[in-house]
């Protein structure tokens, strides 16, 4: 199976930990970005996601609990939770978190 990395990220955009993760996922096999809590926001941060060379996922009630609108290319699956589980416990993943 092939790998694949997994990024969780919460942290706000041009936070250290969100930095941290810009500069990881450039280098990431089959990257999947997973946004929730306050990670959603960097859906605002066009660098952030014109850069990012994989998936990306968001947390459905994390974007309504803060008033923001999920664009075009975002994934927003009822089962956000349940998805990150399964890609986190697949053969090969390697996890990420911030």
């Amino acid at each position: 199976m092939a790998k694949k990395d997994i990024f969780l990220l919460t942290r706000p955009p041009k936070s250290e930990r969100a930095e941290l993760c810009l500069r990881l996922m450039e280098h990431g096999d089959d990257p999947v970005l997973y946004l929730a809590g306050d990670g959603v926001y960097n859906l605002l941060d066009e660098a952030l996601m014109g850069k990012w060379p994989g998936k990306v996922m968001a947390c459905k009630e994390d974007l309504e609990a803060r008033g923001l609108q999920a664009g075009d290319g975002l994934n927003v699956p009822e089962d956000f939770y349940q998805l990150l589980v399964e890609d986190m416990v697949e053969e090969g993943s390697r996890i990420y978190s911030f």
